[in-house]
């Protein structure tokens, strides 16, 4: 629905997955769902960016080696989520997925190896 409604849907149709799409492997915290993501699309995990809203999600994509953006723009975000996104490693938290494509760019400038 939030990626309807800022119209990026179309940047990721197709890339979108979730728990339910690899039965019988493990749910977030479990690098699992994000590994399958990664495998599906031929990426490198060190490459890939998950937006995530959960500190659970948060912890999966970086135990997969992936660079986390975490999102606190849905309605069920709290007083403290981007901190408690933060702790759990995420990179960034933007509010507005309309924020996301500069967000991207900025983090691509800089690399965690660097």
């Amino acid at each position: 629905f939030m990626l309807e409604k800022v119209r990026l849907l179309p940047f990721f149709a197709g890339r979108i997955f979730s728990g339910l799409d690899i039965p019988g492997k493990k749910t977030k915290p479990a690098p699992d769902v994000f590994l399958y993501a990664a495998e599906q699309l031929g990426a490198n995990p060190k490459n890939t960016f998950v937006i995530e809203d959960s500190v659970h999600g948060v912890t999966g994509a970086r135990t997969a080696g992936m660079r986390v953006i975490g999102f606190t723009g849905a309605g069920h975000s709290y007083r403290g989520h981007a901190d408690s996104l933060t702790e759990a490693g995420a990179e960034t938290v933007i509010r507005r997925l309309a924020e996301l494509g500069s967000t991207i760019a900025a983090l691509s400038e800089w690399s965690e190896d660097a």
